[in-house]
C-alpha cells in the first residue's frame, strides 16, 4: 500500500480511534501498564503487533513481553555504533594525543569538525533505520532486525524523501501534542492517558509507510 503522508495520518488516526478509543478497557490497562517499569515491556510488545498487521490486543502477554524486551535490545544495539563513535570523538577532541588536554573548542580542528559531522550523520542514519528494523523484526523474527539489505530495501521502496518527511511531520505533530504535559498539575496525567492512543497512531503510521 502506497499512500500519501496526509492520507496516512488520517488512516492511522482512524485506526487508533477504532482500536484504542473503541476499547476503553484496553486503553486504561495499557496506560497503567505503561508506567510500570519492566512490566511496560508488555505494552511495547503489544504495539509491535500493529507492525505485522495484528490488532493491539492484550493477548498472549508472555510473547508480548519477550517481543518488547527484544525490541529494546535491538534499539540499544542500533545506537551502540554511533554512541561509541561519539565517545571516541569526544575523547579525541578534549584530549589531543599530540597537544595534550584541550578545551572542546580548541579541539575543533577541520578534522574534528568532519568527525563530528560523520558522528551526527551516523546517529541520524541509524535512527532512521531503527523503525524499519523493528518492523522487520516484528514480521520476520529477531535476526531480521539486522538484515540490512532488506531494511535498506524497505526504505528505498517507500522512498527516502517520503520516509524522512513522514518522520518529520509525525514528530512535529507528536511534539505539539506532548506540550500538553506542560499543563500544571494535570499535564503529566493527561500524557499518561494519551500515550496508548498516540503510540497506536504512530505505530500504524509507520507500518503503513513500509507496506
Amino acid at each position: 500500500m502506497s499512500i500519501g503522508i496526509g492520507e496516512n495520518l488520517t488512516e492511522s488516526f482512524g485506526y487508533a480511534k477504532d482500536k484504542i478509543a473503541g476499547d476503553i478497557g484496553t486503553w486504561i490497562i495499557l496506560a497503567i501498564l505503561g508506567i510500570i517499569p519492566i512490566v511496560n515491556l508488555i505494552v511495547v510488545g503489544t504495539f509491535l503487533k500493529i507492525y505485522r498487521g495484528e490488532a493491539p490486543k492484550l493477548e498472549n502477554i508472555g510473547k508480548s513481553f519477550v517481543d518488547g524486551l527484544l525490541a529494546i535490545i535491538i534499539s540499544i544495539i542500533y545506537m551502540i555504533i554511533p554512541t561509541i563513535l561519539a565517545i571516541f570523538i569526544g575523547a579525541f577532541l578534549v584530549f589531543n594525543p599530540v597537544a595534550g588536554p584541550l578545551s572542546i573548542f580548541e579541539g575543533l580542528t577541520p578534522v574534528g569538525v568532519v568527525l563530528i559531522v560523520v558522528c551526527i550523520a551516523l546517529f541520524i542514519l541509524f535512527s532512521l533505520l531503527l523503525t524499519p528494523a523493528l518492523i522487520n523484526f516484528a514480521r520476520n523474527g529477531f535476526g531480521a532486525a539486522f538484515s540490512f539489505g532488506k531494511i535498506f530495501g524497505m526504505v528505498s521502496k517507500a522512498g527516502w524523501l517520503k520516509y524522512i518527511l513522514s518522520v518529520i511531520i509525525l514528530g512535529i505533530i507528536m511534539s505539539i501534542i506532548c506540550l500538553l504535559e506542560l499543563i500544571p498539575f494535570i499535564g503529566f496525567i493527561i500524557m499518561i492517558i494519551l500515550l496508548p492512543f498516540l503510540t497506536c497512531w504512530s505505530s500504524r503510521f509507520c507500518a503503513n509507510i513500509f507496506e
